[in-house]
């Protein structure tokens, strides 16, 4: 191997990197646009279905678009009413519970017997006002305002008219603009990801509100507070692959803590929420969605830390879809195929 193909390489190699971080750049500092970009996407992919079938039975296409825009805008604004309400709740009591947990460790202290009296005596005179206060502060800052929320949402909505409004168009637009076998290939490759991620949405909203609705009747004959919020929680959550179902189920067992201690009722609450995450995320899902995505367990842990890193908690929502629609892109990329083969989970 001669010098001059050692430096294309090495080029090829340095320029891809510099590409690649000023891809993850571009898609962070421009989040505000991007995310609400993605969340019109993935409901574009939800409903598209829809739209084509009631298009076909003769309904004009200007109802349809307006009665789903209309639906959407309303489902989205509940939800989002009542995650902020649970949110605003949540904060107001905060404060509240900073006593509580104290007396919840100087209990566990004293249960477990800690022979250390420096250790006891940390714990005993601990300041939890700070502690709570960043808790607060960390929950205002990851949620938001309600008023940014609705900004988002309308501009979600408006994303999503152009893409249901211009597919036909963009079909007529790829058929001048290419060959007939590339033109075919690139509308191969669009609807492979709408069938994908379609399915993979659909399948997922059902299992997680499913996931929900068992959790909330538990977290009811538990006698367990913001049960609303936490059941909108474990839906929303439910949809981060993994780690999600984790952190949704914390946050109702935590403050069940600080309400009752260290109880048999927690410890069977807690008990149920586990065992029904574990039979319907690793038994139930599998067998109705199966390998719907066809993604190995790392790239889906990868993509989670790498679309978390970029747009947080929404990131990891998207995380799944989007690398999934990169691996059908990949499989239609002859350099690119391998790509595709060692993210796939098969």
């Amino acid at each position: 191997m001669n010098q001059g193909s050692v430096d294309l390489k090495f080029l090829k190699l340095f320029t891809g990197f510099i590409a690649a971080v000023i891809f993850v750049v571009i898609m962070k500092e421009l989040k505000s646009i991007f995310i609400p970009f993605f969340l019109a996407l993935l409901l574009y992919f939800l409903f598209n279905g829809v739209v084509s079938r009631l298009i076909y039975f003769k309904i004009p296409k200007v109802v349809v678009l307006t009665f789903l825009l209309i639906f959407i805008f309303i489902i989205l604004y509940l939800f989002g009413m009542l995650m902020f309400t649970g949110v605003s709740s949540f904060i107001d009591h905060f404060p509240a519970y900073s006593t509580t947990i104290s007396d919840v460790f100087k209990d566990l202290t004293a249960k477990l017997n800690i022979p250390l009296e420096e250790v006891q005596n940390q714990i005993n005179t601990f300041d939890w006002s700070e502690i709570i206060q960043k808790g607060t502060s960390f929950i205002s800052a990851t949620f938001g305002s309600f008023a940014s929320f609705l900004g988002n949402l309308i501009f979600i909505l408006i994303f999503l008219i152009f893409m249901l409004g211009g597919r036909d168009g963009l079909v007529k637009r790829v058929n001048k603009a290419f060959e007939e076998e590339r033109a075919k290939d690139l509308m191969s490759i669009l609807r492979s990801i709408e069938n994908q991620v379609q399915h993979y949405l659909v399948l997922k909203t059902v299992i997680s509100l499913l996931t929900a609705t068992i959790s909330g009747i538990i977290l009811y004959f538990g006698g367990f507070d913001f049960l609303l919020f936490s059941s909108l929680l474990i839906f929303a959550l439910n949809f981060i692959p993994n780690i999600g179902s984790v952190i949704a189920t914390a946050f109702p067992v935590l403050t069940g803590l600080i309400k009752f201690g260290f109880s048999l009722k927690v410890l069977l609450v807690l008990a149920g929420l586990m065992l029904t995450q574990m039979v319907i995320g690793n038994i139930l899902e599998p067998k109705i969605a199966g390998k719907s995505l066809n993604l190995s367990p790392m790239v889906i842990l990868l993509s989670l830390i790498f679309w978390g890193y970029i747009w947080g908690i929404i990131g990891m929502i998207l995380a799944v879809p989007l690398t999934s629609a990169i691996k059908i892109i990949f499989s239609h990329i002859q350099i690119l195929k391998p790509v595709a083969e060692l993210i796939s989970a098969d």
